[in-house]
């Protein structure tokens, strides 16, 4: 009796769904969101090296974490969250190989790619569940063209400097394939269609729905705007319950990468011709 007792005192049901998971669990993917946020704040106001180390130290521990976790679905979620701090140590990096800025995001991409597609192998997951699908072609394309609007807004808020050079038909549509697949295609299949399933699958849809989008937010600190962090978050948010009604990327990926391309290489030249 006393046994069942603990038992149900140690986990939380989540979501109305059934799911439950340990407040142990709970509490160390809250722990590695905090180390996250914390990697992300020292990095951008205090100390880059510093930044970096905690992001490796946070690589380094969901390493070994993953590996010796006995639970698959939190060993799932950790094996995801790898991802994390390595493309940020990477992205931290690129200024010191004097990159130009729009090839950040593929420099960036790639790795992601790579991690992508080891986590896909090793937890077996199919395309369809993964979301690599076209689901309901007009559906997805409106949600997509939201991408417009969305890149409108956040350049009230962030107005950053654009990626290219001149504004013509050639350089726009290169850097804006660029963005969509490195942007777009890249970070959609790792936070939605990888981190966010799992997420789900140990949380529960609400809370999965929220860690992901928090993680994803958290990542977005280096541009210094709190209001950012509530659109992005909210974007994230919107982004989610999509994936989560139609389990397709096509219209998430579509809408990411038009709304950078709108926010990086269309409305700089707009507002300052």
């Amino acid at each position: 009796m006393d046994n069942i007792i603990k038992k149900e005192m140690h986990e939380l049901p989540t979501g109305g769904n059934g799911i439950k998971f340990s407040r142990v669990q709970f509490l160390i993917l809250m722990g590695y969101l905090f180390a996250i946020i914390a990697a992300e704040v020292m990095t951008t106001y205090f100390n880059i090296e510093i930044g970096l180390l905690i992001h490796s130290i946070i690589l380094f521990m969901l390493l070994v974490h993953s590996s010796l976790e006995k639970s698959p679905k939190f060993s799932n979620i950790l094996t995801c969250m790898i991802a994390i701090p390595m493309i940020r140590i990477i992205g931290l990096s690129i200024p010191l190989l004097q990159v130009p800025t729009l090839y950040w995001f593929p420099v960036i991409a790639i790795p992601l790619f790579v991690s992508a597609i080891f986590i896909i192998r090793v937890q077996k997951t199919n395309l369809k569940t993964l979301g690599l699908n076209f689901g309901n072609i007009p559906v997805q394309l409106t949600i997509g063209f939201t991408g417009i609007i969305l890149g409108f807004i956040e350049y009230q808020i962030l107005h950053p400097k654009p990626l290219i050079a001149q504004f013509n038909m050639e350089s726009l549509l290169f850097a804006g394939i660029i963005l969509l697949i490195s942007t777009g295609f890249a970070e959609e299949l790792l936070f939605r269609g990888i981190i966010q399933r799992n997420a789900e699958n140990l949380l529960g849809k609400i809370l999965g729905l929220l860690y992901t989008s928090l993680l994803f937010t958290s990542l977005h600190i280096g541009w210094q705007s709190l209001f950012d962090l509530f659109f992005v978050f909210g974007v994230a948010m919107f982004y989610g319950y999509i994936f989560q009604r139609t389990r397709s990327l096509f219209g998430v990926t579509l809408s990411h990468g038009l709304s950078n391309t709108v926010l990086f290489l269309i409305m700089p030249f707009i507002v300052f011709s």
